[in-house]
């Protein structure tokens, strides 16, 4: 019982998640982590990592734990950021271009220069947290990529940054150099600005 609360407890301070190791450190041995699988306590949802049999499985946050170098990106970003209403059909990530993933993800290399801009911290749609790039960034990645976005959803993810309270089109112009789409960007800017 004294091992059954112990794991309830790190499972309400940590989004419903523990990992092997994790089953270590509260002296818990490997052998007995199946026995609270039998139970009903916890659940496995990949290699080392087990969950709250009572939680909705968070592909997002599954994803992060799994591979925590991977950051949310292109369409996955948008929906997280919410700029746009489009459910993305596959989980997009970005990795620096040597690390190996594996799974059903739709994932984006780049080189080590690329890979820390615009990182940071948000909420999965069911509220655990998870790395991103934020929206700047995003629409950098979408403007070098158009053809991995329909010019609808473009416009649409245009249209609900410009009206964003957070946006921060200094940083956008920034990022813009830095991707080598400046006049691009500062383009689309300029017509922003006079709607």
């Amino acid at each position: 019982m004294m091992n059954e609360q112990k794991i309830k407890i790190f499972l309400n301070n940590n989004n419903g998640y523990i990992t092997t190791s994790d089953f270590l450190k509260l002296g818990i041995s490997k052998p007995l982590i199946q026995k609270f699988i039998d139970e009903g306590i916890i659940e496995r949802v990949s290699h080392g990592l087990y969950m709250d049999a009572k939680n909705f499985k968070d592909e997002y946050y599954i994803t992060q734990k799994k591979y925590p170098l991977a950051i949310f990106s292109y369409n996955t970003a948008l929906h997280i950021l919410n700029l746009t209403n489009r459910t993305p059909m596959e989980i997009d990530i970005t990795v620096p271009r040597d690390k190996k993933v594996r799974g059903n993800y739709k994932v984006h290399r780049v080189s080590e220069n690329y890979y820390n801009i615009g990182i940071i911290d948000a909420l999965s749609p069911l509220g655990n947290p998870v790395k991103v790039y934020n929206a700047e960034r995003c629409i950098c990645d979408m403007l070098r990529s158009e053809d991995e976005f329909d010019l609808e959803l473009q416009n649409r993810v245009l249209d609900y940054y410009w009206h964003s309270k957070n946006k921060n089109i200094d940083l956008l112009l920034e990022y813009a150099k830095i991707f080598s789409i400046y006049d691009k960007v500062n383009t689309i800017v300029e017509v922003m600005m006079k709607w």
